[in-house]
């Protein structure tokens, strides 16, 4: 069990509950430790829990910096690292989509889609990978696969794949939250 997920991630994927991580690939395992080791490294860890809005701010400024290094280095030793200019050279043409956090290119197969993603909407890259965690456990058919590292205009940046689905509407909120609520999860 990897000790920087969250609780309620850790007690779903728990013997007690019979999940598994299975669904969860090497490469984001490994990046989830990698970016929680470096959390618990940091300077910003001896400092008290964050407890509002701004002290967390404060934390991910801190944080980021450093697992952002320590995720680059490893993705270099692991040659997962893909430069800028060699996935664009690949894939411009291929560009399907783009929204605030990530750009959306159909891979070669036409069968899965590459999502580059800054990882704007977080704090930390911990954060992050948590949510494809979390997104890989209870979405198991349309999973994220982490397969490299990158920069986007210059910006550290996650490569990962997931099965192509068109999607012509999402789901009730009321089916989402019945399915969240059995799952463990629950609203605040």
């Amino acid at each position: 069990m990897v000790e920087y997920y969250p609780q309620i991630l850790r007690q779903y994927l728990g013997e007690e509950r019979g999940g598994s991580n299975q669904v969860v690939d090497k490469t984001t395992k490994h990046a989830v430790l990698i970016t929680g080791a470096s959390q618990s490294a940091s300077e910003a860890a001896k400092a008290p829990e964050p407890v509002n809005r701004k002290e967390r701010s404060q934390y991910n400024q801190l944080v980021r910096p450093f697992e952002e290094i320590a995720l680059n280095a490893w993705s270099k030793k692991e040659k997962l690292w893909i430069s800028e200019e060699n996935f664009n050279k690949e894939y411009w043409n291929r560009k399907i989509g783009e929204g605030a956090e990530q750009k959306v290119y159909l891979n070669h197969d036409g069968k899965t889609v590459l999502k580059v993603n800054t990882a704007s909407f977080h704090g930390t890259w911990l954060d992050y990978l948590n949510r494809l965690v979390y997104h890989s456990v209870l979405f198991p058919s349309t999973k994220y696969t982490t397969i490299g590292f990158t920069t986007e205009n210059a910006m550290f940046a996650i490569v990962t794949e997931q099965t192509f689905a068109i999607l012509d509407n999402g789901a009730p909120r009321i089916n989402v939250e019945l399915y969240l609520n059995h799952s463990w999860f629950h609203a605040h």
